[in-house]
Formats: structure tokens, C-alpha cells, sequence
């Protein structure tokens, strides 16, 4: 094996490259906020004043103290950089600031300002908007870090419990927020540090858990502007982020489909068919055994790719004509091509899969939030909401799946010119991430040849000297029409 590591220890290495991470944290929670924060999506509700926040003087001197929220998380990744602990403490200052994030996109608040004329609150009172009240973000983030950091039994604790406290008073001191706001804010920091904390019992890979979170937000913002806004662009627009998302989904769908999300079987089907099991409409105990047959008959009639997959369909693991190509496009983007593989699978005597506790708790979880949805949304909402997931999740979804599947094995040792194995290695940029090959899956054979290792290890097991299919070759894999690469 290579010094991949395996999920059983994923947590316990300490995250690769921080800064960056720090900086890409900065740049789209800087971005949400100020979006949610300039262009509400709904009516805002305005948090009234309690008797506590009556009593509170302004004390504008506490305006840079109140600031010094800017750098919790730089001084997290100062303190942590190097060492294990930084990643559950990371995850949980995320998950905390991403919930705040969410709630201010789905529920505007604000609260009503003290007026102010000159000096430290005036001036922050025109570099900042009174929206995104609760719960308070200047809360919940350092409270998170401090939880996790005091189970965790590590010294930093003391630092990130007092700048907790520190933030919990000056954001009542600068006006800025109401106590109510406070309040949410450590409940919601209580939160997050707490589920991290049982996510680390349970041994679940907290790189894909964030992943999955990540691609749920990606999710919620699309179709929140989509529907608050109304524009037929946006509409579009969503779609394309919805599906790109669900493809991403699906692909760390396939990690846990190896057990790489935790160590517990039973948890790990529950978390994924959360994630994208249930919504997806493929349960991961339905999808396991055909995978397995996969890696097990990988290139052979009993490969369940060549048994159904493509069943009936112009592909055939070998570039096709353009009318064909474009005849395997149609299909898996209308759907035509699914119901081909339902079909051969049925005729192949492909029994119903057993759906156990996992699945049934899985799908509550789902029943609870469409039971939230119809609570609170109108029909109307509830159907674009429904047609902004299905819609993708049948079609573009299905067919970025496809192009990535057939980027994913040859037709044999050598039928691609210069390329000897079952299996392809790609090298791509962003794009391609985005569209075609998220979570390292653009790695498939280094993922073949040990399926143990998770997603997030990928890069450590590709040989220095191992060749790599550039991105742009995807296109004369698929078509014959392109003149071989010189």
C-alpha cells in the first residue's frame, strides 16, 4: 500500500495544507455573509429588546474587542497548524458559522440600532448592516471550537472559552445584537461542537462529512435565490448547481459504499443515505452488492457496468460516431437510458434489496424535513423546490454520471492508444472537478487497486512516474470524430 492513509485513521492526520483551507473558509463565508447580510431573500424579522438589552450601556471602546472576531479562525489555525486536533476544531467552527449562514439566507433578521453619530459604533454601524442578527455568528463560532476543544482536553480551550465570553458581551455592548441573539448563537455553537464530538466517537471521516455539508449548502443557496428571486436564468442556473452537486454527492456516495465514511456499518449507511441515499433514490444497500460485483468482475460479463449499465445503449467502451454519442447523451439525459438499466436489471433476476434500519432511519429523517417544508412553505414553493431536485437528479445529474463512468474504464489494455490498464488515471483542473471528476474520483485506478483507501488519500497513492490522461482527452475518448492526439 502507499502512505495513503486509511479511513480508520483519517481523522487523526493532521490537515495537509491549512492556510489554504483557511483562506477558502474566509472567502466563501466573507461572500454568504455579505450576501445574506445585502439582498435578505424574505421578510426581516427584527429581534425586540429585552429587558437585558435595555440595560446594557454602549461602550464604543469595545468596538475592536467586539472585531476581534475576525481572527478566531486564523489564530485556530495558528495554534492547531501541524497538529490533529486543528480538524475536528476547524469542522466545528465551520459547521457553526455555515449554520448561522443558512438561517440568516432562510429567516432574515436584524435588530434595530441605537442611533449613533460619531465615534467607534458609528463608524461600525456604516461598514456593517443590522441584518444577520440570529443567531449570532461572533457567537456560535468560537463556542463550537471552545467545546470541542475542552473535550478534546486541549490547553488552547482556555483561550477560545474566554474569546467566547469576551464576543457573548461585546456583541451586546457594541448594539449590534440582542441577547436573544446570544442565546441562539451558544445554542447553535453547542450544537455544532457537540455533533462533532459525536461524529469523532463514531469514527466518521470528518473530511466527508464537511464535503457533504459543503455540498448541501451549495444546494440550499441555489435553490433559495432561485425561488426568492424568480428569474428564469436563475432557474437555469440553479439546475446546473444542483446537479453538479448531486454528481458530488453520489461520488462521495461511493466512498462510503467501501465503509470509508465511518468504521460503524449501521452509521455509515445512515449518514450517506441521508446525505443522498434517500433523496437520490438509490439506497446504498441497493447499490453495494452490484458495486462490489464491479471491483470483483471488473471488465467481464459479470461486470455489472457491461451487464446493465449500458445495456441497449450505443456505448460500448470504444469512441463512438457522433450520431451515436449523441444518441448516448439523449438517452441518460431523458431518462430513457435509466429506464433501460431498471429493465435489464429486472430481466436479469435482480431481486428487491432488504432495506434495514439504516435506510428506515435514513428515510425519518427525510419525512421529518419534507413535514418541516409543508409546515412552512407554500404549495407552490414546495413544487419548485421539488422540481429544482428532480429535475437534475434525472437528468443533467444522470448524465454527468455517465460521461464520468465511461472517463472511468476502457475497452480493454491498449484500445486506448498508449493506455494498458482496465482502468484510467486523469489529470484535470477545477472544471473538471467541478463537472466531471469531484473528490478525486479523476484517480479511479489508483482507487481499483485499493479500494481502502478514501477519497481524500487518493493523490498520496499516484506513483510519481505514473502516466495520467490529460483532461482535454476525455473529448476523443468519447468520439471517434477527433483526430488521435499527435
Amino acid at each position: 500500500m502507499s502512505n495513503a492513509v486509511s479511513h480508520q485513521d483519517a481523522n487523526d492526520t493532521p490537515i495537509a495544507r491549512p492556510w489554504p483551507l483557511l483562506v477558502a473558509y474566509l472567502v466563501v463565508t466573507g461572500a454568504f455573509y455579505s450576501f445574506v447580510t445585502h439582498l435578505p431573500l424574505g421578510p426581516v424579522t427584527f429581534t425586540p429588546a429585552s429587558t437585558l438589552d435595555r440595560a446594557v450601556p454602549l461602550l464604543p471602546g469595545t468596538v475592536p474587542l467586539y472585531l476581534s472576531y475576525l481572527f478566531v479562525m486564523p489564530a485556530l489555525v495558528w495554534l492547531g497548524r501541524g497538529r490533529a486536533w486543528l480538524l475536528p476544531a476547524f469542522f466545528a467552527g465551520t459547521l457553526a458559522a455555515g449554520i448561522c449562514l443558512v438561517c440568516h439566507l432562510l429567516y432574515p433578521t436584524a435588530v434595530a440600532w441605537p442611533p449613533a453619530h460619531d465615534g467607534w459604533i458609528a463608524w461600525l454601524q456604516r461598514i456593517d448592516t443590522p441584518l444577520a442578527a440570529s443567531p449570532s455568528g461572533h457567537v456560535a463560532l468560537p463556542v463550537a471550537i471552545a467545546i470541542v476543544l475542552l473535550a478534546l482536553r486541549r490547553r488552547s480551550a482556555v483561550l477560545f472559552a474566554a474569546w467566547s465570553a469576551l464576543l457573548m458581551v461585546t456583541v451586546l455592548t457594541t448594539g449590534q445584537h440582542r441577547a436573544a441573539d446570544v442565546a441562539w448563537g451558544g445554542a447553535t455553537g453547542i450544537a455544532a461542537g457537540a455533533l462533532t464530538l459525536g461524529l469523532l466517537r463514531a469514527k466518521a471521516d470528518l473530511r466527508t462529512m464537511a464535503a457533504a455539508l459543503l455540498e448541501w449548502a451549495c444546494i440550499v443557496v441555489a435553490i433559495r435565490v432561485a425561488i426568492a428571486l424568480g428569474a428564469w436564468y436563475l432557474y437555469a442556473l440553479a439546475v446546473l448547481v444542483v446537479a453538479t452537486r448531486q454528481h458530488a454527492l453520489f461520488i462521495l456516495y461511493h466512498d462510503a459504499t467501501h465503509y470509508h465514511l465511518t468504521r460503524r456499518r449501521g452509521f455509515n449507511d445512515f449518514l450517506i443515505n441521508v446525505a443522498i441515499g434517500v433523496p437520490g433514490l438509490v439506497p446504498v444497500e441497493f447499490y453495494r452488492p452490484l458495486h462490489l460485483a464491479h471491483h470483483r468482475h471488473l471488465g467481464t460479463a459479470q461486470d455489472p457496468e457491461r451487464q446493465f449499465l449500458y445495456h441497449d445503449q450505443p456505448w460500448r467502451f470504444r469512441p463512438l460516431d457522433a450520431w451515436p454519442l449523441a444518441r448516448q447523451f439523449l438517452g441518460d439525459l431523458f431518462v430513457l437510458n435509466m429506464v433501460r438499466n431498471m429493465v435489464a436489471f429486472r430481466r436479469a433476476g435482480g431481486q428487491n434489496t432488504r432495506l434495514g434500519l439504516p435506510f428506515q432511519a435514513a428515510a425519518a429523517v427525510w419525512v421529518a424535513i419534507i413535514a418541516l417544508l409543508v409546515w412552512t412553505c407554500s404549495a407552490q414553493t414546495i413544487l419548485l423546490i421539488a422540481a429544482l431536485w428532480f429535475v437534475p437528479l434525472l437528468t443533467l445529474s444522470v448524465l454527468l454520471q455517465k460521461i464520468r463512468s465511461m472517463a472511468e474504464h476502457s475497452g480493454g489494455p491498449h484500445v486506448t492508444p498508449g493506455w494498458a490498464d482496465w482502468t484510467y488515471s486523469w489529470r484535470t483542473g477545477w472544471i473538471g472537478r467541478v463537472l466531471v471528476w469531484p473528490y478525486h474520483i479523476n484517480l479511479h485506478l489508483q482507487h481499483h487497486r485499493n479500494p481502502a483507501v478514501p477519497w481524500h488519500a487518493l493523490p498520496d497513492a499516484v506513483d510519481e512516474l505514473e502516466p495520467q490522461l490529460d483532461a482535454p482527452e476525455l473529448a476523443r475518448l468519447l468520439w471517434s470524430g477527433l483526430p488521435p492526439k499527435p
